[in-house]
């Protein structure tokens, strides 16, 4: 039986994708989709306080030596319009989904981006209609990624950083490109990365010249339980969607590819029409956002309330907020104006999703070092190794790091030196447990 189509005009866009994962037997949507969604407006809201300074504008008297994109839709010459701290700040939201084997990462990616079928891919996307997409390869070089400079000091190929400018860009398995770092051809990968997502810049001295430009993409990607690799600042530049699985998921999971199968012809080509209808919307709203953009932000009360909860970090309030940005961007009729950022209860829904979802990868490496270090005084040495064998991958470097952004500030950790009569080395312990407060004997974390 098919079911009763419902009109655009009933439902948002939040709305709309979730019904047309319902209607394909995607499960397990309700809190994901919404991100990605939250993403592509922040990402509109990002051109439109950045893309006024383009690299890649095309200049008079300069053509043929430089990389042009000579007709994008989200260039134009407005002044920025969100700048705190007296900086043009950097909305873009990059999501990294953590998953097992067969959880539905791909179907996500491939639901927005897919070629023919994505919601946001379209024919004209990189000749300056709708959005460049692009699902990145699984093998990838730091060349690749960012470029390189010939003998002429000319950046040669086509580094994907600097062709999506202004697009959306998918790793399947982000690792391809967190893990080329240990490569010899690309041990600049992971710093080249960090700036790339933050700012936008990338800048790289060569020995025949530079390679410099800044960039707007945003990047999407999926890993796997032991593939995650956030450190070194990666967790602050993305939004974390984690997905569960359990017996039950699985049953239905099966339960869906059954009806998937199934699926009569009339209701594929419902589906069919929906991807069409729902692509011209993107489209669009990217069209009306450029012709009628916002002219500033304003945070309702109950919003700064929430991000000062003690479970938000300082780094994380950030990425809430652009979430919430994102949200109205997309939300609704769109009017222009001051966007004002209230407090709904999808919203409210939506950051709480969020914040279990990071605290829930985030915390868990705190939480095996802490249950298996509990109520010992460890060598910070061996602590260092442990944590490099468990955490990071054998990077004695980035365990020192992990340690002091993500120990040192726990109550039930310290560090001490100890009192030690006669000759011999005296190295730091570390000592795992709730401090006895009462007690001046040991001096915690001095």
């Amino acid at each position: 039986m098919i079911k009763m189509t419902m009109k655009y005009d009933e439902m948002d866009i939040f709305d709309r994708v979730l019904d047309f994962c319902d209607r394909n037997y995607i499960i397990d949507m309700e809190d994901k989709v919404p991100v990605f969604l939250c993403s592509i407006g922040a990402h509109l809201f990002n051109t439109v306080n950045k893309c006024s300074m383009c690299d890649f504008a095309p200049r008079e008297g300069e053509e043929g030596y430089r990389f042009v994109i000579a007709d994008c839709p989200l260039r134009h010459s407005e002044y920025p319009i969100y700048t705190p701290s007296s900086r043009i700040a950097d909305t873009r939201i990059h999501i990294i989904m953590r998953g097992a084997k067969g959880s539905g990462k791909n179907v996500l990616i491939d639901l927005f981006c897919a070629e023919y079928t994505g919601l946001l891919w379209n024919t004209e996307g990189f000749n300056g209609i709708g959005f460049r997409t692009m699902i990145g390869s699984n093998s990838i070089t730091e060349a690749g990624m960012f470029g390189s400079v010939n003998d002429e000091g000319q950046i040669i190929g086509r580094p994907l950083a600097r062709e999506l400018c202004g697009g959306f860009l998918c790793f399947e398995e982000f690792s391809s490109v967190s893990d080329a770092n240990k490569k010899d051809h690309s041990i600049d990968m992971k710093n080249q990365l960090l700036t790339s997502l933050d700012s936008g810049r990338v800048n790289k001295g060569m020995r025949d010249g530079w390679v410099k430009y800044n960039t707007r993409y945003t990047v999407w990607g999926g890993t796997q339980h032991g593939r995650m690799d956030l450190e070194s600042g990666l967790d602050r530049r993305f939004f974390i969607i984690d997905i569960l699985m359990d017996a039950e998921k699985e049953r239905l999971y099966k339960e869906a590819q059954n009806k998937q199968a199934s699926m009569p012809p009339e209701e594929r080509a419902y589906l069919a029409s929906e991807i069409i209808d729902m692509r011209a919307w993107f489209i669009d709203r990217q069209m009306d956002i450029v012709m009628n953009p916002p002219k500033g932000v304003k945070f309702s009360q109950e919003f700064q309330d929430w991000v000062m909860k003690e479970s938000v970090r300082s780094f994380e309030s950030d990425l809430f907020r652009r979430l919430a940005i994102g949200y109205h961007m997309m939300k609704g009729e769109w009017e222009g104006g001051i966007l004002d950022v209230q407090m709904d209860k999808r919203l409210e829904t939506l950051l709480e999703q969020c914040l279990r979802m990071r605290r829930n990868v985030m915390d868990e490496d705190v939480h095996l070092i802490k249950t298996t270090f509990w109520d010992k005084d460890v060598p910070r040495s061996t602590l260092i190794k442990d944590v490099a064998k468990l955490i990071t991958n054998n990077d004695y470097q980035s365990a020192k790091r992990w340690i002091d952004e993500n120990l040192k500030q726990q109550i039930w950790f310290g560090e001490f030196t100890p009192r030690k009569e006669g000759r011999g080395r005296r190295g730091v312990v570390c000592r795992f447990g709730m401090p006895d407060l009462k007690s001046d004997n040991v001096n915690w974390g001095g």
